[in-house]
């Protein structure tokens, strides 16, 4: 029983030992990020009659990124990047680069530069609409009610009188 359950946890515990002796020797020998991350997931990642086929899962993307940070952090957004031109879905490699380490806001924004949708990578602006009780036409302490202008003529702010001038 106790060889069964070593040798498992040897099986298991072995491919992800090799992809990270992949990433730190290609890393080390000044591989191009692209042919790195190609070698790393060759078994899901690969070319078919011309055709791109991808069978990478997210635990896949985790493994790589973990691998890489573990190498050089810093090296996270240049993997999205290639991640991303190689066919592999960008949110994956986002998450998967933030869970490893990675800034938040350089990996958003190299996955934008890499062609990636911005709603899907990078958090939501403060941008929109204004909040209840602000803007024109109401005053802070007010709650959206708006604020009527006096009637012309009716000597408001001493502006010229209320007389209209001939014209």
């Amino acid at each position: 029983m106790r060889r069964t359950i070593i040798s498992l946890a040897i099986g298991v515990l072995l491919p992800f030992s090799a992809s990270y002796a992949d990433i730190s020797e290609g890393l080390a020998s000044n591989a191009p990020t692209v042919d790195v991350l190609s070698e790393a997931l060759a078994h899901c990642l690969y070319e078919d009659a011309g055709t791109v086929v991808n069978n990478c899962t997210t635990a896949d993307i985790d493994t790589l990124m973990s691998n890489v940070a573990a190498v050089n952090k810093n090296l996270l957004d240049s993997f999205v990047t290639a991640g991303i031109e190689s066919g592999l879905d960008p949110v994956a490699l986002v998450e998967a680069a933030i869970r490893a380490g990675a800034n938040p806001e350089l990996v958003a924004q190299a996955a934008i530069l890499a062609g990636a949708d911005p709603t899907d990578v990078a958090q939501a602006t403060a941008a929109g609409g204004q909040p209840q009780g602000t803007g024109l036409g109401t005053t802070p302490s007010q709650t959206g009610n708006a604020i009527s202008p006096p009637s012309f003529g009716s000597n408001a702010g001493n502006g010229g009188g209320g007389n209209p001038s001939p014209t």
